[in-house]
Parts: C-alpha cells; structure tokens; sequence
C-alpha cells in the first residue's frame, strides 16, 4: 500500500530543504510522530555526517535507513531497518519538494509498506486509512513548524520542554 500526502508551505525550498532533509535525523523537533530522534551510521553521502536516524516512538525504538539523499533535488528515501509495525513486511518512504515561487514551496511524503500475509483485506483498509491520516497530519505539522518557528500543539514533546 502507499499513500501520498501534500502541501504548501510558505517558505522558501531552501528553507523547507533545511529542514526536512539537512536535519531529516532531528524530525521529532516538528513530527508529533516521535517522541526522540538523533543520527546515526557512516557517512554515505556527500553532505549529510550520517546515514540513519534512530528515533523513539509510542511503540518503542524505530531505525531509518537513508537510501538515497540528493540535496540538488530536494530528495530522500529511506527503509525502515527496526521497528517496523507488527503489520509490516517492509515500510519505507520518500520526500521530495518541489518549488511554487521564491517564497512556497510543494512538499511531497510517500509512504510504502507491504503488509504482511496475514493481513486480510478488512484490516488493510483500516492500516491504510491510519497510515493516510498520519501522512496528512505530518505535512500539517511540517507546515506549521517552518510557517511560524513553532512545534505543532500535537508535538508533546516539544510542547513539554517549552513548559518547563
């Protein structure tokens, strides 16, 4: 199955690229997905110290593996290597941008998983309709972050470290 989400976000592509791609490894500081994230791995591209990100989430500990990262393009890929969900044979994603004008700029997530066999199709539709509406909330939170410099009130951690 996969799903697409959209958006625009009015910031430059320089802008958004900073975030969702040079600092792809700190995406808990804007996803509500995340609890935690830092890089991880060798170095296996030219402008980026890493090569993975490990993050935690409700569910426990997840590694992305980057698969490709072209900062020309404004373009990554990723698989998933631990944490996949228990439904999942395989997950992996793909970013991508795409410049409106000089100040907004179109962002792109894909999200691939292959269920596995046990999967019936009943269960499928529910698992894409979740993977679907997490797709949507993660450009909103996207948007959000870059639009007003701020974490999405979905984002409990952040939302905890600006009480304390």
């Amino acid at each position: 199955m996969k799903v697409i989400a959209k958006g625009i976000i009015n910031k430059s592509i320089a802008d958004v690229w900073n975030v969702m791609g040079s600092q792809f490894a700190t995406v808990h500081l804007w996803s509500s997905n995340f609890n935690n994230s830092k890089p991880d791995g060798a170095v296996k591209f030219k402008c980026l110290e890493y090569s993975k990100r490990v993050t935690l989430t409700d569910r426990g500990k997840t590694i992305q593996e980057l698969d490709v990262f072209d900062a020309s393009n404004h373009s990554l890929s990723y698989h998933i290597t631990k944490g996949l969900p228990e439904v999942a044979e395989v997950a992996n994603g793909k970013w991508f941008l795409m410049k409106q004008d000089e100040k907004s700029t179109q962002v792109i997530f894909e999200f691939m998983m292959e269920p596995k066999a046990f999967v019936n199709s009943e269960m499928a539709i529910k698992i894409e309709k979740g993977l679907s509406h997490s797709a949507e909330c993660f450009v909103e939170e996207l948007k959000h972050y870059l639009e007003t410099g701020k974490p999405h009130s979905r984002n409990k951690e952040q939302m905890n470290n600006a009480i304390k």
